[in-house]
């Protein structure tokens, strides 16, 4: 299961660390870039966070979107391929 967020574009580097901390220490079991090899900074700023049950992700959303540092958050849309 997945969250998305995007840092806000004030949000200085310490303050980023500060939330990927924050994260791991509420269930997360892993946070990475959306698109690594951005040089876009508004790109750079989007993260996928991993996590293993409904509660941990409950909790996760919940403190992603509390914190200024963080632009927005929300649940990974399901995609699948449709054929036609």
């Amino acid at each position: 299961m997945k969250l998305q967020f995007k840092f806000r574009e004030t949000t200085a580097q310490a303050d980023r660390k500060k939330v990927f901390n924050s994260l791991g220490e509420h269930g997360a079991i892993n946070v990475r870039p959306l698109f690594p090899e951005a040089d876009d900074a508004e790109l750079a700023a989007l993260y996928v966070v991993d996590y293993k049950d409904e509660l941990a992700g409950q909790q996760l959303l919940k403190l992603l979107n509390a914190s200024t540092a963080v632009e927005f958050a929300e649940r990974e849309a399901r995609r699948k391929l449709i054929r036609h």
